[in-house]
C-alpha cells in the first residue's frame, strides 16, 4: 500500500517549481529572511519562502498538518536620479516593482488553486494576508510578503505501529 503524504520538502519543491516556471522570477530561496543573499547574491526578482509556526489539527481521528509560510516576492529598485517631480515610490521604479510583484503574488495563488489540489493540498484564498515590503538596506528591494496557510492530507502514520 502506497502512503501519500505531502511533506515539507515536497511543498518547497512545488513552490520552487512555480518560481522556475514563472517568466518573471529569476531566483528562489527557502529559510529565514536573514539568510537572503548570504550564500550567494540573489538574482532579482526573486521568491523567498520562510516557514512560520504551524499547527497539526487532530479532529475526529483525522490529522491535518497546517503549514504556515511567509512568501516574499521582491525586486530591486533602480537607484537613479529623480528626473521628474515625483516623491516617494514614484521617484524611482519603486511603484512599478510593487505593482509587478503584487501580480506575481496573485499568479502564485491562482497557480496553487489550479494545480495543487491533485496532491491533496487544501488551500483557501481567504487564508492569505499580503503586506508591502519596502527595504532600505543595501539590496534596496520592494515587494510583497504574503502569509499563507497550506493544509495537507495525512494518511494515518508513516511508520506501522
Amino acid at each position: 500500500m502506497a502512503i501519500s503524504i505531502i511533506s515539507l520538502n515536497q511543498l518547497v519543491k512545488l513552490m520552487r517549481d512555480f518560481s522556475n516556471a514563472n517568466l518573471f522570477l529569476n531566483d528562489f530561496g527557502f529559510g529565514n529572511t536573514s539568510e537572503i543573499g548570504t550564500s550567494r547574491q540573489m538574482e532579482f526578482p526573486y521568491m523567498w519562502v520562510t516557514p512560520q509556526p504551524s499547527t497539526i489539527n487532530n479532529l475526529n481521528k483525522v490529522t491535518t498538518p497546517n503549514y504556515n509560510f511567509t512568501i516574499i516576492f521582491a525586486d530591486r529598485i533602480n537607484d537613479e536620479i529623480n528626473v521628474g517631480d515625483n516623491n516617494g515610490e514614484e521617484s524611482n521604479n519603486g511603484l512599478e516593482v510593487l505593482s509587478d510583484t503584487f501580480q506575481i503574488a496573485q499568479d502564485f495563488l491562482t497557480y496553487v488553486n489550479a494545480n495543487w489540489g491533485q496532491y491533496g493540498i487544501l488551500f483557501n484564498v481567504e487564508d492569505v494576508t499580503i503586506s508591502p515590503t519596502i527595504d532600505g538596506t543595501d539590496d534596496k528591494i520592494n515587494g510583497w510578503a504574503m502569509d499563507i496557510i497550506i493544509k495537507t492530507k495525512f494518511v494515518n502514520c508513516v511508520l506501522p505501529i
